[in-house]
């Protein structure tokens, strides 16, 4: 039946009025009056008001109903994970290894039922040593060196269960791979050219120590920060390396004095090869044309021997005596003696000037360049012209 039938919503017989929330009509509930009771109901469960708890099925219903969803709560934020991109999370399910979450959001089994360990798989952890260690020389030297790993991403689960102390562990098979490394080494080659070689050797020797032990570490880099000699010869042993880097500093310089110097000489040689080509070629040149000049002196010669004989003759003479300072006498006009200044006459040879000395006369010698081939040629040319 409806709450306000129609017809039977009076207050008529002594009947209240079909209303949910109490007289009045329509009035809305009171609020005040709804949370009050609510705290009584929970203080009567509870017995906070001096009574003891009820015990009915309908005052344990409550409770039970806040610790349901009190356990459901702690099983649903103890089973999400969130794994960085950076982390890798190693689950234990009753103490044993279950799997490695991956980076997202994984679930897993509540605690106290399942464990989650999350490790940085990015970070980078660093441990150093020092001592003095014996060489292969029997020698003392003094190293100071560091070590850098990291965890690998596929053996986390190693990284954490397979080492006790995984710091202690780096920092002792470091200082025994480097005792190893030492110990097959000279001092020299320790502090000087073979330092890059003894460093790759110790990496190698460590990571393969740490890979024995299944560790799950990744060994990254290592570095010697000092490495010295005892401080008793430290400084004979300082004025060693000096000069041995002065020697590296003039070999150096000499090959770089080399690398300016050989492409020079290189050039120049190319270029008196080169001269030497031309000069060659201009002499066979030369050759080819004064033994074409000769021939056709000779077939000259041939046509007119007496003519050409003659011209040859004179121009010989023409050239030598073109090239000699000359001294003219008129003996027959004076008897007198003469005195010849032959050293100023040989001063003078290249001046062009006359000397007059009383009834003598001095002539320089002229400047006569042109080839007597030339000569013979016209002088030919000409005789055959007259012949013709």
């Amino acid at each position: 039946m409806a709450w306000n039938e129609p017809g039977k919503n009076n207050n008529g017989g002594g009947k209240k009025p079909n209303n949910p929330w109490g007289s009045g009509g329509n009035q809305p509930p009171d609020l005040e009056k709804l949370i009050t009771d609510f705290m009584q109901k929970i203080k009567n469960m509870f017995g906070a008001d001096g009574q003891s708890p009820k015990t009915d099925g309908s005052g344990l219903a409550f409770p039970i109903f806040l610790l349901f969803i009190a356990v459901v709560g702690y099983a649903v934020w103890t089973s999400a994970h969130k794994i960085d991109q950076a982390e890798r999370g190693v689950v234990l399910t009753f103490g044993k290894y279950a799997k490695t979450m991956q980076p997202g959001l994984n679930f897993t089994w509540p605690s106290p039922i399942s464990e989650v360990f999350k490790v940085d798989v990015n970070n980078l952890y660093s441990v150093g040593e020092d001592g003095e260690m014996l060489t292969e020389d029997k020698n003392l030297v003094f190293l100071e060196f560091s070590i850098q790993y990291r965890i690998k991403e596929d053996s986390v689960k190693d990284y954490l269960f397979m080492l006790g102390d995984p710091h202690g562990t780096v920092k002792h098979a470091a200082e025994s791979a480097v005792r190893q490394v030492v110990g097959t080494n000279t001092m020299d080659h320790l502090l000087n050219e073979s330092r890059e070689v003894a460093i790759d050797d110790i990496k190698q020797v460590l990571q393969n120590v740490m890979d024995s032990y299944n560790s799950g570490i990744q060994i990254t880099n290592f570095n010697f920060k000092e490495v010295h000699p005892p401080e008793q010869v430290k400084e004979a042993f300082d004025d060693v390396v000096k000069a041995r880097e002065d020697a590296k500093t003039f070999i150096n310089e000499a090959r770089e004095y080399e690398r300016q110097e050989v492409p020079l000489a290189e050039g120049n040689a190319l270029k008196i090869i080169q001269e030497a080509e031309a000069y060659k070629l201009a002499t066979i040149a030369k050759a080819e044309g004064e033994s074409q000049q000769f021939n056709l002196v000779r077939q000259q010669y041939e046509l007119a021997p007496e003519v050409t004989r003659e011209r040859l003759y004179l121009e010989t003479m023409e050239q030598v005596l073109g090239s000699t300072s000359k001294v003219l006498i008129d003996s027959e006009n004076s008897n007198n003696m003469m005195y010849l200044p032959l050293d100023q006459m040989l001063k003078k040879k290249a001046e062009p000037e006359t000397i007059y000395l009383g009834t003598t006369t001095v002539t320089p010698a002229k400047n006569d360049t042109q080839s007597s081939y030339e000569r013979s040629r016209r002088s030919s040319n000409r005789s055959v012209r007259g012949n013709r």
